[in-house]
């Protein structure tokens, strides 16, 4: 995985570590989400179908059903 550093004013990073702690995420793998988020809204990235409650760990890990 490559590593990016990220310079981010008071306001910025009070946002997201606020931002993180709501949807219970650390802050980095926050700012990793609305990276992605906004690289999928520009037509960047392909769209990654949600994850369902109901895809056993299996599923995610080989692709097949268990």
């Amino acid at each position: 995985m490559a590593k990016i550093i990220v310079y981010l004013g008071d306001q910025e990073r009070n946002a997201l570590q606020q931002l993180a702690q709501r949807e219970l995420r650390l802050p980095r793998a926050q700012a990793a989400l609305i990276i992605r988020q906004e690289l999928v809204r520009q037509g960047m990235l392909p769209m990654q179908p949600p994850i369902s409650e109901t895809t056993t760990n299996l599923e995610i890990t080989t692709g097949e059903p268990s």
